[in-house]
């Protein structure tokens, strides 16, 4: 009998579940965490608690429905919008806490889009509005205050990528979460939009080339993924 993992990253916590394929949940399990806030208005989260999180309610929803791992068909991973995205440097690694998507610091950043590029612009290109919400004013935000850090990224990517990359040593994204930066993609071309980068002044070189389905298989489980999680090694993701 085959059976799908699903794998939610959350706010607040990180939900996975076992189902047949008919749809019928065989286990789950769920992990909670908090939000950091160090000053008002301000939220961020490390990317490790979400990815311990995933690790340990894979390994937990596995020992529950004492299912055999190989029978696991696939792994599926959804998460939290993750506003600036995640700021590694070459290695991998995290070099600041996410700036998640309930962070509202922005503002100075949106008045300066405004001003400089405009709204009907930004929405001719990207459908999308000029908001704290969004993580390309949370880049703008990070670029002239950190520096350093602005400096040593190479890539930005999403919770869900994160963890994703951890298992299986792949980068992707999905269309819905790259457009959901806000203002730099270009939804009429479907890719990263190198106008709205220019002008904001984002490097291109920080997103991954691969653009993916939400439904395409974009990796598999490796060795390192299975001694995590506890599925087996080659198991799609």
């Amino acid at each position: 009998m085959s059976y799908l993992m699903g794998v939610d990253i959350g706010t607040q916590g990180t939900k996975s579940a076992l189902v047949d394929l008919e749809g019928r949940i065989i286990s789950s399990a769920y992990e909670g965490y908090g939000v950091l806030s160090p000053h008002p208005g301000w939220a961020e989260q490390w990317p490790e608690i979400w990815f311990e999180a995933v690790c340990k309610t894979i390994r937990s929803t596995l020992a529950q429905s004492k299912v055999d791992p190989r029978e696991v068909a696939g792994l599926c991973i959804s998460g939290l919008y993750g506003g600036s995205g995640i700021p590694l440097d070459q290695e991998m690694r995290a070099l600041r806490p996410c700036i998640i998507w309930a962070d509202r610091r922005a503002s100075e950043e949106c008045d300066w889009v405004r001003e400089k590029i405009g709204v009907e612009e930004i929405f001719r290109v990207t459908g999308n509005i000029i908001d704290p919400y969004y993580g390309y004013v949370k880049m703008l935000w990070i670029k002239p205050r950190e520096s350093g850090i602005w400096a040593r990224i190479r890539p930005l990517v999403t919770p869900y990528a994160y963890c994703i990359y951890r298992l299986t040593g792949e980068l992707s994204i999905d269309y819905s979460s790259a457009g959901n930066y806000g203002g730099i993609f270009d939804i009429h071309r479907r890719t990263w939009s190198e106008e709205m980068m220019d002008a904001l002044g984002i490097r291109r070189d920080l997103f991954p080339e691969r653009i993916s389905l939400a439904k395409e298989v974009v990796g598999e489980v490796s060795r390192e993924g299975e001694r995590l999680t506890g599925l087996s090694e080659g198991t799609p993701v």
